[in-house]
């Protein structure tokens, strides 16, 4: 088992993590949203995911970091 981001696929903003072995037959994320393996980068709720960016941006404006505040909670 491990921990994965349930990431909105609109808004590539990640709303929460669930401890899962990765077997989509046993559970998989709600309709209109996909999950990304948690490799202690930086991701995590609140987040905004980029899956071509490198490292974590400190503000909302940081859209070539792979992780980054979301316009909803800037102050991450």
């Amino acid at each position: 088992m491990a921990q994965y981001h349930i990431i909105n696929t609109s808004s590539n903003e990640v709303i929460d993590s669930v401890i899962w072995d990765g077997d989509t037959n046993v559970w998989q994320p709600p309709t209109g949203h996909f999950t990304v393996l948690d490799t202690n980068d930086g991701g995590g709720v609140g987040m905004v995911y980029n899956s071509g960016g490198v490292g974590v941006g400190t503000t909302v404006g940081d859209t070539t970091y792979k992780w980054r505040p979301s316009p909803n909670n800037p102050n991450l």
